[in-house]
């Protein structure tokens, strides 16, 4: 034994100054002089784990607990490497046999909380953190992984103030200002995680944790140039993030450069294997193509993709945080969508079952008599947008003595229509990005009928709409496409904006209305009225406004603008720059070789307010409609401004709402029914003023019957009603 103690005393000497491979000869020195000697089986197991050979560490470490089972130290080491091994009962088991040799030991508490945290004990482990607290008040570890634990809990407030405590407290400190920041996304503050961010780059500047999450909030904020330089940027500091591949993939999908975002979506998987990439990957499509041949090879390569994936299901635990990206692109193809959309469906739910959850209150018990039916209406887009224009007013008037009404929004934002529907809501409720949050929020509030405005439109509300949340689930037509998931009942639409056939266009049961396709006040005209040369349009020249996204421009649109501009040799076509400025170019470069000469009158008018573009809409000569799909806020607004549309109607919802505002005014004289019809109600109404000013008239008159249209709403009363007492 006085042998082997100077050999332990200079075994930890050089442990503790990281000597590690002189400090294992040392150790195993004195076992050989001393086999049971307690220090040294102990802190070999130490160094086994800290060299990653946890079964090695396990085996020394029980044998210096067998051999001392009154110490503190070893039965929270032998926790920590149970927990390492993924035996987390035989973890609890040590953390709580060193508890009760020393109930103050608060490391050993925090590392049990830990464990009971990872077995998914949230109530137990923020017990055990509470009480380790109490013991250790000032350590940071504990407070973090307590924030952790009660955000995964879906406590984001009193999770949010115990990080901002930590930032407040260790200013310096990176790691705070991200995981701050990443609670901030999770709760719909994408600014203020931005900011932090930032100043965690600032802090450490070879960091890719905080660029990488910077590129995913950008994205979030609408800055996807920003967000792809970000992202690209994290991934040349450090080309083994798979996660940062990924988000640059996402980034690169956004912004339409199609190719490249599946490099970065192959080198992900190559560096980690992981389902939702490979999701992402299978559903990649142009969002602007060259060629409608290019569309539907795209499709066809979607089709088999998913076909495959189908065969071999990948296994996702949370869709929206592991995918988080729609098939929102579908809808601009010329193409029925219903059994793409079902099997994307049908993948989602044989990949993520967690996804078809169901509410307690669904299990069909009786609805108490005479009480109002509680409608939920569920959107992230509720705001000062389409959506919010379209659907404010069904909203605000569904007659309260029938229905009490929930407004939901997914994050948080501070906007006035927003307001406005919360305060003529019964009731508002701002539901957090945690999908599995957000259902148990909407859960709670026992619905009859919960609507969705406009599934489709981004990832949040598509995999809220798996699970059922109300008796009766609907979807209204702020998306105007089929969605394929079996939880929704019934698409609601409307009946003139409908082909014969469109039943054959949904997985859900159509349900068709009369009147107007939803309830829309009418905007008023810009007054004063800024002048051409306000824009940098030049006077007396005729002006054809397409005032649609870039991403409706089909490459068939090219045949019908070529066909204008070669009739109209003076004639300016109008369009709209956007949020992304590469598809911009990539318009531009498509033009070149479809418009020829003709494209150099093509002018893509800058970012503008909303205000100067209802001016524009009202300068201009003619409003030309997209196909397939369509224009539906710009409809009404293009109206209102008294300037004439030109539709071509497409054979899907998506391409009719002008063809439905027109047959309620009974004014149909510029639906076209073919490209060369188009062409020619376009140019004579540029040209031909007394054809254009009888037309205008002619729309002024019949304008109010497709504002303010009750119509609508009565009818949706009457609908909802019928399906409930089904």
């Amino acid at each position: 034994m006085s042998d082997a103690a100077p050999i332990l005393a200079e075994a930890k000497q050089q442990h503790q100054a990281g000597q590690n491979d002189e400090a294992e000869a040392l150790y195993l020195k004195v076992l050989i002089l001393d086999p049971d000697n307690v220090d040294a089986l102990h802190m070999r197991g130490v160094l086994a784990s800290q060299r990653g050979d946890v079964d090695t560490a396990i085996g020394l470490i029980e044998r210096a607990a067998a051999l001392n089972v009154e110490s503190t130290t070893i039965l929270s080491n032998l926790g920590t490497v149970y927990r390492s091994a993924g035996r987390l009962a035989q973890a609890e088991a040590s953390f709580r046999a060193a508890l009760e040799i020393q109930p103050g030991a608060a490391m050993a508490r925090f590392n049990l909380a830990n464990t009971l945290a990872a077995q998914g004990n949230p109530d137990q482990a923020l017990a055990e953190y509470d009480r380790a607290l109490k013991d250790d008040p000032g350590n940071p570890g504990i407070r973090n992984n307590l924030a952790a634990t009660l955000k995964a809990a879906g406590r984001f407030e009193a999770a949010a103030n115990l990080y901002r405590g930590l930032v407040e407290e260790f200013p310096d400190d990176a790691m705070a200002k991200c995981n701050l920041g990443v609670l901030c996304m999770d709760i719909g503050l994408p600014r203020e995680a931005a900011a932090l961010y930032r100043a965690a780059i600032v802090l450490d500047p070879g960091a890719v944790e905080p660029r990488n999450n910077l590129g995913v909030t950008l994205l979030e904020l609408g800055a996807f140039e920003e967000a792809v330089r970000c992202l690209r940027d994290a991934v040349a500091r450090d080309g083994t993030v798979a996660a940062a591949h990924e988000n640059l993939g996402n980034a690169l999908r956004k912004v339409g450069d199609i190719d490249e975002a599946d490099d970065a979506y192959a080198a992900a998987l190559a560096l980690q294997p992981d389902a939702g990439v490979r999701i992402k990957k299978a559903t990649l499509l142009p969002v602007v193509a060259d060629t409608a041949e290019d569309l539907q090879s795209a499709r066809r390569r979607m089709t088999d993709a998913i076909a495959a994936l189908l065969a071999d299901p990948p296994h996702l635990r949370d869709a929206n945080r592991e995918v988080g990206v729609t098939n929102f692109n579908l809808s601009y193809h010329d193409t029925n969508n219903r059994d793409l959309q079902a099997d994307l469906a049908r993948l989602y739910e044989m990949a993520c079952p967690s996804l078809a959850y169901v509410a307690d209150h669904c299990g069909g018990a009786a609805r108490e008599p005479g009480r109002r039916l509680k409608l939920g209406f569920v959107s992230r887009q509720f705001g000062t947008n389409a959506v919010g224009w379209c659907f404010h007013g069904v909203v605000r008037f569904l007659p309260r003595d029938s229905f009490s009404v929930t407004v939901f929004r997914v994050g948080a934002s501070d906007d006035p229509l927003w307001r406005q529907m919360a305060d003529e809501a019964d009731t508002a409720v701002t539901l957090p990005m945690d999908l599995a949050t957000a259902r148990q929020r909407i859960a709670e509030e026992e619905l009859d009928v919960l609507l969705y405005t406009d599934i489709g439109m981004e990832p949040m509300t598509y995999f809220l709409a798996f699970a059922r949340l109300a008796p009766v689930q609907v979807v209204l037509g702020g998306h105007p496409d089929t969605i394929g998931i079996p939880a929704l009942d019934r698409y609601i639409s409307g009946d003139l904006q409908e082909p014969t056939d469109a039943e054959e266009h949904y997985s859900e049961q159509l349900v068709r209305l009369p009147g107007a396709p939803t309830y829309y006040e009418r905007p008023s005209v810009p007054d004063p009225l800024k002048p051409r040369d306000a824009f940098d349009l030049p006077e007396d020249v005729p002006l054809y406004f397409c005032a649609q996204t870039l991403i409706k421009l089909h490459p068939d649109m090219d045949r019908l603008f070529a066909g204008i501009l070669e009739r109209d040799p003076a004639g300016l076509l109008l369009l709209p720059t956007g949020y992304n400025p590469r598809l911009v170019e990539k318009i531009k470069a498509r033009f070149a070789r479809t418009l020829g000469n003709a494209a150099d009158r093509v002018r893509f008018l800058p970012t503008m307010s909303h205000m100067d573009f209802l001016t524009v809409v009202k300068l201009a000569d003619v409003s030309l409609d997209t196909r397939p799909f369509g224009g539906g806020n710009t409809c009404w607004q293009a109206i209102a401004m008294g300037t004439p549309i030109v539709t071509w109607p497409g054979r899907f919802l998506r391409g009719r709402y002008a063809l439905a505002l027109y047959r309620l005014m009974g004014v149909t004289d510029t639906v076209a029914e073919s490209a060369e019809d188009y062409v020619d109600i376009a140019v004579r109404l540029a040209i031909d003023r007394d054809f254009r000013t009888d037309l205008e008239q002619r729309i002024e008159a019949a304008a109010p019957r497709i504002f303010e249209d009750m119509t609508h709403v009565r009818a949706l009363h009457d609908v909802l009603k019928q399906l409930v007492d089904e």
